[in-house]
């Protein structure tokens, strides 16, 4: 990774220069789930543009119109909308993706990259290419997740193809990406927008459950956001003064994880709790410990369209809260109450942050940045004090298997630490 040096504000580098010239649009799109600020990423990239008399378009619904419909059935205002100071100013003020989002996955049939050279698995990333070089895009902004990082390397690769036989084509891989995710498991980024804005509102509801079950002596068992790693799960813990978060990183490495031994584990917890007058208190449970369940048992679990667990289909929180109740029972001989909850969803379109607004505006610039000094192929990222820096696809995503590189808790580190030192395990 290097800084980017900011251009000066007058001067044209040949990329913009070139974009200028033939009339090139800029173009953005977002896939995968909401999170705060995305519109600040748009906002803070698009004005470069603008401000430069570039003009700019944003794709509705991420990838699903691009991979399913002819370059020449796109409409303004129907599967794109033109972008004007009006529209960014529109877009800042909202809370929803004013492109909205969508999973669309155009390279989920792209297995090896000797796939990028079979037709029928890139039909729908052709497609795509097809569409931008009809619309005139010079410049490329994805917004999202994991396979939309991998879908930006795939339509990178393949552009550099074409580019080879036919190098005057209007887009010349000028794509650049930025990461997205309230889990904040990106590596290459110390924190993803919208983390802290997600984390915090979680943070709010399960301090409400908290306070409830301090209020009428019972467990609320909560289940939170987190496929792969346990940062939203923590941090909205560490928020509300839980008594134990349960996240995926306490079992790598580990075989035979079952809910039944989580609840084995947590009921020793209740009871050393209760001996010393704690009869309540709050368990958070990232969800993405489906993921960690045996082949058996994750057969019965229903998968979205793209093979992956519906991990709310899991019901992992209310399956390890009548466990706890039944063990209770088992060994007092009494009732308790395990109430099982949920906090998802509803955090992910909250207003972002000052932190978030920062770090999604900054990333906007940025993803100009790289544009105009003709840095394509990279996921830009900050630093320090939010220093720009570009970082090479083929760095982020591993060259045999395509999958991105991803960032779990050190269960060494000091996050890990913080998160265990400040439990309310046995203090008031």
């Amino acid at each position: 990774m290097s800084h980017i040096p900011a251009a000066h504000f007058e001067e044209i580098t040949p990329t913009i220069s070139r974009m200028k010239q033939l009339n090139l649009k800029a173009a953005f799109l977002h896939s995968g789930g909401p999170a705060p600020g995305a519109n600040r990423v748009l906002g803070g990239a698009a004005k470069q543009f603008l401000d430069r008399h570039i003009p700019v378009i944003g794709f509705f619904n991420g990838y699903e119109f691009l991979q399913e419909l002819p370059p020449q059935d796109f409409r303004p205002g129907r599967q794109f909308v033109e972008i004007d100071t009006e529209v960014l100013s529109r877009a800042i003020d909202a809370n929803g993706f004013i492109l909205r989002t969508a999973r669309a996955n155009p390279g989920k049939q792209v297995r090896s990259l000797d796939d990028l050279d079979n037709p029928e698995r890139t039909k729908q990333l052709d497609r795509i290419l097809d569409t931008l070089e009809y619309l005139r895009v010079g410049a490329l902004i994805s917004i999202g997740g994991d396979d939309t990082l991998k879908t930006a390397n795939y339509l990178n690769e393949m552009c550099k193809k074409r580019l080879a036989k036919k190098p005057d084509l209007f887009f010349q891989n000028a794509i650049i990406h930025v990461p997205k995710t309230i889990d904040n498991d990106y590596y290459g980024i110390p924190w993803t927008f919208g983390y802290f804005t997600a984390a915090e509102a979680a943070g709010r509801i399960v301090r409400g459950l908290y306070d409830d079950a301090k209020a009428t002596n019972c467990y609320h068992v909560i289940e939170l956001m987190g496929r792969k790693a346990g940062w939203y799960t923590a941090a909205a813990s560490i928020f509300a003064r839980g008594t134990k978060a349960i996240i995926p990183e306490d079992y790598e490495g580990k075989k035979d994880f079952s809910f039944e031994q989580l609840a084995q584990d947590l009921i020793v917890l209740v009871l050393k709790r209760e001996r010393i007058g704690k009869g309540y208190g709050v368990f958070c449970i990232a969800e993405g410990l489906a993921d960690l369940l045996p082949e058996e048992e994750k057969e019965a679990i229903e998968k979205d369209r793209f093979g992956n667990l519906r991990l709310a289909e899991a019901k992992i929180g209310e399956r390890v809260a009548k466990k706890l109740e039944e063990l209770y029972k088992e060994k007092t001989g009494k009732k308790k109450s395990f109430k099982p909850q949920i906090a998802g969803y509803e955090t992910r379109q909250n207003p972002p942050s000052l932190y978030d607004v920062l770090l999604t505006s900054q990333l906007g610039v940025g993803a100009y940045r790289l544009i105009e000094q003709g840095r394509f192929g990279q996921m830009v990222t900050v630093r320090d004090n939010l220093e720009i820096d570009g970082i090479p696809f083929d760095e982020l995503i591993d060259a045999e298997t395509l999958k991105v590189r991803n960032r779990s808790i050190d269960i060494g580190g000091d996050f890990y630490r913080l998160l265990r030192s400040i439990e309310e395990t046995f203090f008031e």
